[in-house]
C-alpha cells in the first residue's frame, strides 16, 4: 500500500513538473524604434602639423 502511494506522488510530482513549462506563456515587447541602434561615440583629440602650424582637432570616432 505504501508503494502504491509513494509511486502515485512521484508520478503527480513529475507529471507537474513536466507540465509547468509548456504553461509558460512568451511575453514579447515591441517599440517603435527596434531597427534603431545607439551608436557608442567619443571624441578624439588628434594633433597635427599644417603649413608650419600646429593642428589640433577634435573628431568624432564611432563603434
Amino acid at each position: 500500500m505504501k508503494n502504491i502511494l509513494l509511486a502515485s506522488v512521484i508520478a503527480l510530482a513529475t507529471a507537474s513538473a513536466a507540465i509547468a513549462p509548456t504553461q509558460a506563456a512568451t511575453v514579447v515587447i515591441k517599440t517603435n524604434d527596434h531597427m534603431h541602434m545607439k551608436k557608442h561615440c567619443r571624441t578624439k583629440v588628434v594633433t597635427h602639423w599644417a603649413h608650419h602650424r600646429k593642428v589640433v582637432e577634435k573628431i568624432r570616432v564611432c563603434n
